[in-house]
């Protein structure tokens, strides 16, 4: 039985495809380029397995599309991609502002 996993590593875990999306919306970029900018954002380096992992599901579902560039296969948002990214802007955005204010803001500890 696997341990339970850390719950920063976890959130962290559950935001790179939102991230992903976010990454690809102004520019393409390869495999090495998010993962050192997943790395940066998050302080957590992703293992490349689970990162590739997440590429190609994504691409799979039409999020994100690819192509070989010389020897890099360099991805791209989608309009389907747009189109998730900015409902969760539009629908889940402020939600999630309130979720990080919770988690962020320090609770007095009861008696």
């Amino acid at each position: 039985m696997r341990p339970p996993e850390d719950p920063l590593v976890s959130f962290v875990r559950g935001s790179y495809r939102l991230i992903i999306l976010s990454l690809l919306e102004s520019s393409v970029m390869h495999g090495y380029q998010i993962l050192k900018t997943l790395e940066r954002i998050t302080g957590q380096k992703p293992k490349i397995s689970t990162l590739y992992s997440i590429l190609k599901d994504m691409e799979r579902n039409g999020f994100l599309a690819s192509r070989m560039e010389e020897t890099r296969r360099i991805y791209r948002l989608t309009e389907k991609g747009r189109k998730v990214l900015n409902e969760f802007r539009s629908r889940i955005g402020e939600g999630a502002f309130r979720i990080l204010e919770v988690i962020l803001t320090p609770r007095a500890s009861s008696p």
